[in-house]
């Protein structure tokens, strides 16, 4: 349900037309406009970010490519359309415009993989592309399937360090790989997990935490976890997670 609800409410934007190589040719404008964000007209940029997402999709079904994808990857789309769009929303409400740099760039990286995806024999117009993506978001998936197989309260210490470790900046923080290594080989021997050591552990409900991820849709579970291991907040990026969600499920 989940998915045809998001599958709706993307395919009720209008869609640009193009084939797919017309498509990939104003796709690579975009970017290159988008590139350079920092000397061009903010409500420009903010228009470009909003239509990259809706035109990638649409190149995805021209070249036949968007049904083989797997869940986390059609997750991933549908959330760079939601990012463009958050960032499209923004511009008339004079809001800092540094802020949006980060968010900018990762929109960027996002379009490139799936126009990559589209062009394999010009991978090489897609330098945002990370070439590492595809072996990452699989890795995700097994560590999704591991994070499933603990209990819910080690479940809940695992998130509850990667929070606090992406919060406080720690240099010396673990992955998720490592820590669900350790969280694993405790769980199997019968061993309790540790309670909170620090006080600012009390800003996460660490088992609310669980439930929440585990409620959202299936693909987007595996996306999370894609951007946890790269290192950042469980908290934070379920919570982005579950506005995405809201915005592809509506028209702008």
């Amino acid at each position: 349900m989940a998915e045809r609800l998001l599958h709706h409410g993307l395919r009720a934007m209008p869609a640009p037309g193009n084939t797919p190589a017309k498509g990939l040719d104003s796709l690579r404008r975009a970017l290159d406009a988008l590139a350079c964000w920092r000397v061009r007209e903010w409500p420009v940029v903010a228009g470009l970010a909003g239509d990259v997402g809706p035109l990638v999709w649409d190149v995805l079904k021209g070249a036949g490519v968007w049904e083989s994808l797997p869940t986390h990857s059609r997750a991933a789309l549908y959330w760079a359309v939601a990012d463009g769009r958050a960032i499209r929303r923004a511009w008339p409400l004079n809001v800092d415009v540094e802020e949006y740099g980060a968010r900018i760039t990762g929109l960027a990286m996002d379009v490139a993989y799936f126009a990559a995806m589209c062009d394999p024999q010009g991978s090489r117009r897609w330098p945002e592309a990370d070439p590492a993506r595809t072996r990452h978001a699989l890795l995700a998936v097994e560590l999704l399937r591991q994070f499933g197989k603990l209990p819910v309260t080690w479940r809940a210490a695992v998130l509850r360090e990667l929070h606090h470790a992406a919060r406080t900046r720690d240099p010396a923080r673990r992955t998720l790989a490592e820590v669900l290594a350790e969280a694993s080989a405790y769980a199997i021997k019968g061993e309790a997990p540790p309670g909170p050591e620090y006080a600012d552990f009390r800003t996460i409900d660490a088992p609310e935490l669980v439930q929440r991820v585990t409620r959202l849709p299936r693909g987007w579970r595996g996306e999370v976890f894609r951007r946890i291991a790269a290192g950042a907040d469980p908290m934070a990026v379920e919570a982005a997670a579950r506005d995405a969600i809201r915005a592809v499920c509506t028209t702008p």
